[in-house]
């Protein structure tokens, strides 16, 4: 096994957003399979080699029950570690009165185990859930997101310098925004010696059921969160280019995380690397990917008080040349670690253990 390329397939899948358009589409199987010149399909009654499922599959579908075809679920959120059984049942009952789950109704981290069990393989995003899963299935891969579509900005190549602004960076899904609330004393005390600007580049309006029910303004959940900090704050629309722009201007990224929620404490580093990516020291929750990440990369980045963040964000507002050390020491455990040449391999390792 892997002693020769794969040849090309056709793999069946069921995608998290129809058009590919969201990250777990477009930054995991879609990039695989474009550089390796594999088919997806979407239509689930073409012939196919391999079938691909997303946290979004009706994993009771007659679809998987295909005979002789090999069964790949891509499985990149903790829904095996859910907050609690009736939140865990809740999630369950709520997608099978929606129709994006069949069969009967049991607490939703039943039918991902389940559906783990009976896969050829199972990739995830950190070794952190792999431990988790690997209780159920040992065909298990962990495999980060590729960030190709965010430039690598090198400061040493690129000719620019760290942004003095005193802005700061958070970039992501509004779901997981509300680890700001945590830090905000920090914030607020910064604010009173720094003239701050709070950028969150993210979507200003978000769902609060299943990601498709319920519209709240991101702005409003804000204001119930920072305060009088809301003054400080300017929401920008997620795209790559506006995401690249308001990291030219920053000084520094954030990302404050709610640890006592187990689908946030378990994420992988995937918004870590892509802020060293784009040339800004970060600061981060003491989450167990953000924490291994920090020690191998040898960076701080990791703040266990609120002492800890207000200390470590003074001191790279103030000291540019930590702040560059800290770009680089992250910079070089990407080109180590996280580059598209390893990427591609573990994608192509993961189906070479299913096709035999």
């Amino acid at each position: 096994m892997g002693t020769e390329p794969l040849r090309k397939l056709n793999i069946g899948y069921w995608p998290l957003s129809p058009t590919f358009t969201s990250a777990g589409d477009r930054r995991r199987l879609v990039f695989w399979a474009q550089a390796r010149g594999h088919t997806i399909v979407t239509d689930l009654n073409q012939s196919v080699d391999v079938i691909v499922a997303s946290e979004n599959s009706d994993f009771n579908s007659p679809y998987f029950a295909r005979k002789q075809v090999p069964i790949v679920l891509d499985l990149v959120d903790a829904y095996l570690s859910p907050l609690n059984s009736f939140d865990d049942l809740a999630r369950g009952l709520a997608k099978r009165i929606t129709g994006h789950l069949s069969g009967g109704v049991k607490p939703f981290s039943h039918h991902v185990r389940d559906f783990c069990v009976n896969s050829s393989a199972v990739i995830c995003s950190s070794s952190e859930q792999e431990e988790i899963i690997k209780r159920y299935n040992t065909n298990t891969h962990v495999i980060l997101d590729s960030h190709h579509e965010i430039p690598f900005i090198d400061p040493l190549k690129s000719g620019t310098s760290i942004s003095h602004t005193n802005q700061i960076l958070w970039e992501g899904q509004p779901a997981t925004i509300g680890g700001v609330k945590i830090i905000s004393p920090a914030l607020s005390r910064l604010s009173k010696t720094t003239t701050l600007s709070l950028n969150f580049v993210t979507d200003e309006k978000y769902f609060q059921f299943l990601n498709k029910y319920i519209a709240r303004s991101t702005r409003g959940l804000l204001e119930k969160d920072l305060g009088q900090l809301i003054d400080h704050v300017n929401i920008i629309p997620w795209t790559p280019k506006n995401l690249v722009e308001c990291a030219k201007v920053s000084s520094i990224a954030m990302i404050p995380i709610d640890l006592s929620v187990p689908m946030q404490r378990l994420k992988p580093e995937n918004r870590l690397l892509i802020m060293w990516r784009l040339g800004l020291p970060c600061l981060t929750s003491p989450s167990p990917a953000y924490v291994r990440v920090a020690r191998q990369a040898g960076v701080i980045a990791v703040c266990n008080t609120l002492d800890d963040w207000f200390v470590n964000f003074n001191r790279l507002l103030s000291n540019p040349g930590f702040a560059f050390d800290e770009i680089m020491a992250g910079q070089n455990y990407l080109r180590e670690n996280h580059n598209q040449t390893i990427l591609l391999k573990k994608w192509d390792l993961a189906f070479e253990s299913v096709m035999g």
